[in-house]
């Protein structure tokens, strides 16, 4: 046996020892985590990326209209405001009302219409100096009217007075004791027109008094009218089973009513104009 074959079976007889010597391994399942089944790389040749980055091109669109890719840029700058005083109103001086048929007050500051309404003046006044005015009625309805004025106004106020009066076969007696003065309230308006309202007979206020202050009431009034003492003795029996003033024959009616304007001149002073209106019994 030549050198060569020795060497090669000295070898193989080697390697038939080792492994008969070493011992069977049982590797098991693979457990997460477990640090003996991570393999780490050091290559750096290895290490890179195979797959090229991406780098979305996106259109830059057609410049159309260079205003409005380029929109002007934003004032920026501090703009200065100049402070302005507040101009007072000035109070306008009042203007004559339109030619519409009715009753009519012209006063210096304030003019007045209630259409449809007729009545006479007492008296001969200059309203254009006067503050207040009588008229006594000769036709058209007050009660659900509207009240015109013109200028500065601030407030319109109502008042009225009630009469209770006594209709009978006798004839028409007011019993001017049996009356009621209401006190001042505002009305509402728009455009500086007022409506009149509460002036009807079911609305209007009246005193609360006993039988025989009816009687006593309807025998001074009779007297008043120079009746003779049998003809007031029959006014006031012709009452004597009155207990109120609601009670037929005796009526509630409107007597007089009146107006208050209150408002500002042209020089900004306060003014108020009254008229009233008197119904005949």
């Amino acid at each position: 046996m030549n050198k060569r074959s020795l060497y090669i079976a000295l070898l193989t007889g080697s390697l038939l020892f080792s492994c008969k010597n070493m011992p069977p391994q049982n590797h098991g399942p693979i457990v997460l985590g477990d640090s003996s089944t991570i393999v780490t790389e050091n290559d750096p040749q290895k290490l890179k990326d195979l797959v090229t980055d991406l780098q979305p091109v996106i259109p830059v669109p057609e410049n159309k209209d260079s205003a409005e890719s380029n929109p002007p840029a934003a004032d920026t700058s501090k703009k200065t405001t100049t402070a302005t005083t507040p101009v007072a109103k000035q109070v306008q001086p009042a203007q004559p009302l339109p030619n519409v048929a009715g009753l009519r007050a012209d006063f210096k500051d304030v003019s007045i219409l209630i259409p449809g309404v007729n009545a006479k003046l007492a008296g001969k006044p200059n309203l254009e100096k006067a503050n207040g005015a009588v008229y006594s009625l000769s036709s058209g309805e007050i009660n659900g009217n509207t009240l015109r004025v013109t200028g500065n106004v601030i407030k319109v106020s109502q008042r009225y007075q009630s009469v209770v009066v006594l209709k009978n076969e006798l004839g028409t007696l007011p019993i001017e004791s049996l009356s009621v003065t209401t006190d001042w309230e505002t009305i509402k308006g728009n455009n500086n027109q007022y409506k009149i309202t509460d002036l009807d007979a079911k609305s209007l206020e009246y005193p609360q008094v006993n039988g025989n202050a009816i009687r006593s009431a309807v025998g001074k009034s009779a007297k008043r009218h120079h009746f003779s003492r049998r003809k007031v003795q029959e006014w006031e029996s012709s009452v004597h089973h009155l207990r109120a003033v609601n009670q037929k024959p005796l009526y509630i009616m409107l007597r007089s009513v009146m107006w208050k304007i209150d408002g500002k001149d042209a020089n900004g002073k306060m003014f108020s104009k009254q008229i009233r209106i008197d119904i005949p019994m």
